[in-house]
C-alpha cells in the first residue's frame, strides 16, 4: 500500500509542471482574456487529465501488486475523486468566501457559463465562478495536496525534535506549518500584477498575512483526511471516500464560519 501511494504522490509531481507550464502559456500569450467557453472548457479539461492518466500509468507500470485490482479500488482514482468532492465544493460554496470576506476579484468578461451558490453569492458584489475554474482547480489540488503529504512527512521527521514529533502538539505544528505555508505561497505567486488583468485581491498585504490562514483551512481540514484513504492497509470503497471528502467539506466551511468571525472582512 505504501509504494502505490508513494507512485501515486511521484506521479503527481511529475505531471505538475504540464499544468503549470499550460496555464502561464495562456496568460502570457493573452489567450485566457480571448478565448470563450468552449476554448476555456476544453483547456481546463485537458490541464486536468494528467493528474489521471499519469499516476493510472505509474502504478501499473511500478506496482505490480495492484494490477489485479479491479479499477475502483485503486489509491490514485479514490484520491482524484476526494480531491473532486472537495474541489467542487470549495468552488461553489468556498470561493464566495474569498468574494466576499478577503476581496478577491475574478475578472472573466470572456465567460458566460457560471456556476455557483446563489445564496453565498447574494452580496458578492456581481463576483461569480467560471465554469471551467471547477477542473482547472482539480490539477492545482492534487498538485498541491501531493506536495503537502511530502512536507508534513519532511517537518515532523527532519525538522521537529524527537521528542515532540509524534505527538499531537507536534502533528499540529506540522500541519499548521505546511497548510499556512501553502495558502501563503499561492496568493503570493498568483496575486501578481501579471495576473490582476484576471485575478486580484483588493488587499494583497492583509491577503497574505491575514486571509491566507482563511484559505489555510482547506489544507488543515482536508491533509489529516487525506491521509485516511487507504490508511493502515485498509482499503477503502469508493462511497467510504465519498464520505469522508463530504465530512471533510463540512469541516472546511466550520472552520472557514471560524476564522470570519475571529478575523472578519479584509
Amino acid at each position: 500500500m505504501a509504494s502505490e501511494k508513494e507512485t501515486t504522490e511521484r506521479a503527481i509531481l511529475y505531471e505538475s509542471p504540464l499544468w503549470m507550464a499550460a496555464v502561464g502559456w495562456v496568460m502570457l500569450t493573452g489567450r485566457l482574456a480571448h478565448w470563450g467557453d468552449f476554448e476555456l472548457l476544453v483547456f481546463s479539461w485537458a490541464v486536468s487529465m494528467p493528474a489521471v492518466v499519469f499516476p493510472a500509468y505509474m502504478v501499473r507500470r511500478d506496482c505490480p501488486s495492484t494490477r489485479k485490482q479491479p479499477l475502483h479500488q485503486q489509491y490514485w482514482l479514490k484520491l482524484n475523486l476526494w480531491v473532486f468532492v472537495v474541489v467542487c465544493w470549495g468552488t461553489y460554496f468556498g470561493t464566495h468566501y474569498f468574494f466576499n470576506l478577503m476581496g478577491m476579484r475574478y475578472n472573466f468578461a470572456n465567460t458566460r457559463l457560471t456556476f455557483d451558490s446563489p445564496v453565498l453569492g447574494a452580496g458578492n458584489k456581481g463576483q461569480a465562478v467560471p465554469l471551467f475554474m471547477y477542473p482547472l482547480t482539480h490539477a492545482y489540488f492534487m498538485t498541491y495536496f501531493a506536495v503537502m503529504l511530502k512536507a508534513e512527512r519532511l517537518v515532523r521527521d527532519r525538522i521537529l525534535p524527537r521528542s515532540v514529533r509524534d505527538t499531537i502538539v507536534g502533528k499540529g505544528l506540522a500541519l499548521v506549518a505546511v497548510s499556512y505555508s501553502t495558502a501563503y505561497l499561492e496568493t503570493f505567486f498568483m496575486a501578481t500584477e501579471i495576473m490582476s488583468e484576471y485575478f486580484r485581491y483588493l488587499n494583497r498585504a492583509r491577503m497574505l498575512r491575514l486571509g491566507s490562514l482563511g484559505y489555510a483551512v482547506y489544507f488543515m481540514a482536508g491533509l489529516p483526511m487525506v491521509k485516511r484513504i487507504d490508511a493502515d492497509g485498509e482499503r477503502w470503497d469508493l462511497g467510504k471516500t465519498l464520505v469522508e471528502a463530504a465530512a471533510t467539506c463540512v469541516a472546511i466551511q466550520v472552520l472557514l464560519e471560524v476564522w470570519a468571525n475571529v478575523t472578519g472582512p479584509l
